[in-house]
């Protein structure tokens, strides 16, 4: 029986070279957010503020991407015999919490200003929207170079998203500057605010997903139920549960029903049933229990039949 089989993984799957042109990308990002929100309030302009939102709420996913990393590296222990992966997912669900709050004022505020639009220093937004532009869109670039790269391909997304959102903005100023009509930016301020209530609101229900143990998105229970009882050699399986321990770090425990016979003379069912999940479902740490006859009804399952959900 092999060790990844049997144990979770110990180290991040992402390379050096991802997590470092991860972790610059997060950095050139921060710095941005940050100088576009002191630019907004030179500015008055709150779709400039939206912009550092958005950019923010994106930044969650580099910000993922590292402390899955770390988590990973860190040893288990007799109290954590997990680890630490789930350190990302706690943070993911507090800080959406964080990005929806923000940016729900934000979207009040806009409100506000529809009645009495605020001038608006047009030039000094085109002109941080458009370098915006150009260092989302290059940062974007530089993570696409890294390489087959799950996590660069899902950084390089966010910030290629954010190179556009930015150069929404920089067409609202320069709409702004042309015509006078300065509704133009609260407006453009509540697409962003929803924008990023949408995107805060789906990493909110990922995290809670993972927390509550729920089985996997692309998972199918029902689909793995079925894989596992056509294993040669199992009459039957219950008390099947999956669940995500980490970003992507699939658990499941289940009993096999068997003939009556030695452990020895079955373990070629465990082995290919391990090789199964890892392979087709990506189960990287499986407990099966062997038995010849069935538990009774509620004893192992507690009661419940999967609702397919």
């Amino acid at each position: 029986m092999t060790r990844h089989a049997c144990s979770l993984p110990s180290g991040f799957s992402g390379s050096t070279e991802g997590l470092r042109r991860i972790a610059l990308g997060l950095a050139v990002n921060l710095a941005f957010t940050a100088f576009e929100l002191l630019a907004g309030f030179l500015s008055r302009s709150m779709a400039l503020l939206g912009d550092a939102g958005h950019n923010f709420a994106d930044s969650l996913a580099l910000v993922l991407a590292l402390t899955a990393a770390y988590a990973a590296s860190m040893p288990r222990t007799e109290k954590r015999t997990f680890g630490y992966h789930r350190l990302g997912i706690l943070a993911a669900f507090f800080n959406s919490l964080l990005v929806a709050g923000l940016s729900l004022l934000l979207l009040v505020g806009a409100l506000g200003r529809l009645r009495e639009p605020p001038e608006v220093r047009s030039l000094v937004v085109m002109a941080v929207a458009g370098a915006g532009f150009l260092v989302n869109g290059s940062v974007a670039l530089y993570l696409r170079r890294g390489g087959d790269d799950l996590n660069l391909e899902a950084a390089f997304l966010h910030l290629f998203a954010d190179s556009l959102v930015s150069l929404a903005v920089f067409a609202g100023g320069a709409i702004t500057a042309v015509t006078g009509w300065w509704i133009v930016d609260p407006a453009l301020t509540m697409a962003l605010a929803v924008l990023v209530m949408i995107a805060a609101s789906r990493i909110l229900k990922e995290s809670v997903h993972v927390l509550m143990e729920s089985v996997p998105r692309g998972l199918n229970y029902r689909e793995v139920l079925r894989a596992l009882e056509g294993i040669e050699g199992v009459k039957g399986v219950h008390d099947l549960h999956i669940w995500e321990v980490g970003s992507r770090i699939f658990s499941l425990s289940a009993h096999l029903v068997v003939e009556d016979a030695p452990l020895s003379a079955h373990r070629e069912v465990i082995d290919e049933a391990k090789r199964m999940l890892r392979e087709k479902y990506r189960v990287v740490h499986a407990t099966l229990e062997l038995e010849s006859e069935p538990c009774s009804p509620g004893e192992c399952n507690f009661g419940l039949e999967p609702d397919g959900d």
